[in-house]
């Protein structure tokens, strides 16, 4: 998740409603602590974790980043995101996020009716999503090429998913395991990659200078 416009997407994405089956057998998703080092220019500047609460059809989901870029000992950059996802007999029904990028909040609410996932972000925003919308929050790649929910702006972005199988992807210990890796193009360019189980392993966007953000699972 590192945006400064629309590619805060990335952290640190439909298939909700067309794909309820597959998203219920990813049990081990909702089981599995994941955590990550984030890295720039050969650098960590942070962490970003995910755990659940509950089982595989009624849970709750937190998300915790936080990054840190210097310029030798100066801040130039700062940020902190939470989240809290529920979902409720396998799908969404409502998330509650807070961002702080230096030093500017913005507090985001989703919840979900029958016929749309009103959007609401603590800037005055009310946006209208389809039911089926779902945060990119990345960890559930069932969700990915359906409408999806930015969690730190609340913006509702466009996205192709191109789904390329076999390819490897390196942990933070350095050991490279097979993973599935999805390319998301639009509003917010970067990829997943999602191991065997289909859980989420790693993560790879441009930050707003254009250097690449890499995400790099240690659990």
């Amino acid at each position: 998740m590192f945006d400064v416009a629309k590619r805060r997407t990335i952290l640190a994405a439909g298939f909700c409603l067309l794909q309820p089956a597959r998203l219920l057998a990813q049990s081990t998703t909702f089981r599995r602590p994941l955590a990550f080092e984030v890295w720039r220019k050969g650098h960590q500047i942070g962490t970003h974790t995910v755990s659940f609460r509950g089982d595989s059809k009624d849970f709750a989901v937190a998300t915790d980043a936080e990054l840190l870029v210097k310029i030798g000992p100066v801040p130039v950059f700062r940020y902190h995101h939470q989240a809290s996802e529920f979902w409720r007999a396998g799908r969404f029904v409502q998330l509650e996020s807070h961002t702080t990028t230096n030093g500017s909040e913005v507090h985001v609410t989703a919840v979900r009716s029958a016929d749309s996932v009103t959007v609401s972000t603590s800037k005055g925003q009310v946006l209208h999503a389809p039911p089926g919308a779902c945060p990119l929050t990345h960890w559930n790649a069932a969700v990915l090429g359906g409408p999806v929910i930015n969690p730190q702006n609340g913006e509702l972005p466009h996205e192709r998913v191109t789904r390329t199988l076999g390819d490897v992807v390196q942990l933070a210990d350095g050991r490279k395991i097979p993973a599935t890796r999805c390319t998301l193009t639009g509003d917010a360019d970067l990829t997943d990659w999602y191991d065997g189980e289909g859980v989420w392993t790693a993560l790879q966007a441009k930050a707003p200078d254009g250097s690449l953000i890499d995400y790099r699972r240690t659990v």
